[in-house]
């Protein structure tokens, strides 16, 4: 199944870009797949109330399978692989 990912406004997208490689310095990528999908499971814990409401919704409406290949697509748009480190 291939999933497209919705480009973000730019703000949001050079957010997103400028996190993912700063974990990609430490993480493998399975690691960054795992770190994301903690993080979407863990909604109580988000302070903004947009992106909470988001995380919630999306766990409940997908499957663990889905929610990873989504995040899988995301890294793929927004960390291409040629920018993953070799973590050491």
């Amino acid at each position: 199944m291939e999933l497209l990912v919705v480009p973000l406004q730019p703000r949001f997208e050079q957010l997103l870009t400028d996190q993912l490689r700063r974990l990609a310095k430490t993480m493998t990528r399975e690691q960054l797949v795992e770190f994301r999908l903690k993080q979407l499971y863990d909604w109580e814990k988000v302070e903004d109330p947009v992106t909470r409401r988001f995380f919630r919704a999306s766990t409940l409406a997908w499957t663990r399978e889905e929610l990873k290949a989504l995040v899988e697509a995301t890294l793929r748009t927004y960390l291409p692989e040629e920018e993953q480190e070799e973590v050491h």
